[in-house]
């Protein structure tokens, strides 16, 4: 996979039309799943969680992506209770974030009653996948990760028998060496991809100074989903909102049938406006573009 500079990216990416990129018949009948990662917004959730939901349906949302499930329940609900305020609010939450680690393999390797109560739980709330957003610092080689990337396939095969599918999330450290290869190269080369999905950060991914169209390309149908934020064009190139920034999203979308992907999902890490108003502005951005 070969590394681009940021100027290489966003200059030399010219707009294509869909039909050129994709066969038509990936792109019949395919429903946009635009959702938003609620780590985004996650000082109003824990003020005031159903006002914060209310507000997101009310921005035309009809998805999130949730985070910080703890002690078996999603903001202080049971899975149950959760699942029902989201019917009340008119959402559902197809993904969410739950971390594996190695922590979570007991003595024997097998997978802990916790992640799997975690698993569980998303399937009663009614998800369709469970993401790891995160690799501790010791887990990125050697020993460790081949322990992790075991640890993956295995959740994933408990979450095949719950009617789910796991996936991993990346930041910019995935686009590191680890040994011979680069890291995201060994978690696709190390997992089964029929039970790891791979929910691609787009922001990342640029940022890393990769290319995220190669990634599609070479390793079609490895992907469930896109986390969507644009980069600033400053030299600290912060997360901005779509749109406002210099990531070619039309251009990468083209790709997400073929490499797999359904479900484009906000998200924000640094603001310019208040967090509800840039997921507000991210989501009318985003539904702009083809898809």
């Amino acid at each position: 996979m070969n590394k681009i500079t940021r100027r290489t990216f966003t200059q030399t990416v010219t707009l294509a039309g869909l039909s050129t990129l994709v066969p038509a018949s990936l792109l019949v009948g395919r429903k946009r799943h635009i959702g938003v990662q609620l780590y985004s917004v996650r000082e109003d959730m824990k003020k005031d969680p159903v006002g914060t939901l209310k507000a997101i349906r009310k921005m035309g949302y009809r998805e999130i992506e949730g985070f910080g499930y703890a002690k078996g329940k999603f903001w202080d609900k049971t899975p149950n209770e959760f699942r029902q305020l989201l019917s009340d609010t008119g959402l559902s939450m197809p993904s969410a974030h739950v971390a594996l680690t190695t922590k979570h393999l007991d003595a024997k390797g097998a997978l802990t009653d916790e992640w799997k109560q975690a698993a569980d739980s998303a399937a009663t709330v009614g998800q369709q996948f469970v993401i790891s957003p995160w690799m501790d610092d010791e887990e990125r080689q050697g020993d460790k990760l081949k322990q992790l990337l075991e640890a993956m396939n295995q959740a994933g095969e408990y979450c095949k028998q719950l009617g789910l599918r796991f996936g991993y999330h990346n930041h910019d450290f995935e686009f590191k060496k680890s040994g011979d290869k680069l890291l995201y190269q060994h978690i696709l080369d190390d997992t089964d991809p029929n039970l790891v999905a791979l929910q691609l950060d787009l922001y990342w991914c640029v940022f890393a100074g990769y290319d995220p169209i190669e990634w599609l390309k070479k390793h079609p149908g490895r992907f469930c989903s896109f986390h969507v934020k644009d980069m600033a064009r400053t030299e600290k190139r912060e997360t901005v909102e779509v749109g406002e920034g210099s990531i070619n999203f039309q251009q990468i979308f083209a790709h997400a049938p073929a490499a797999g992907v359904t479900h484009f999902i906000v998200e924000l890490e640094h603001y310019k406006r208040t967090p509800m108003e840039g997921i507000a502005v991210a989501y009318k951005n985003l539904k702009k573009l083809k898809f």
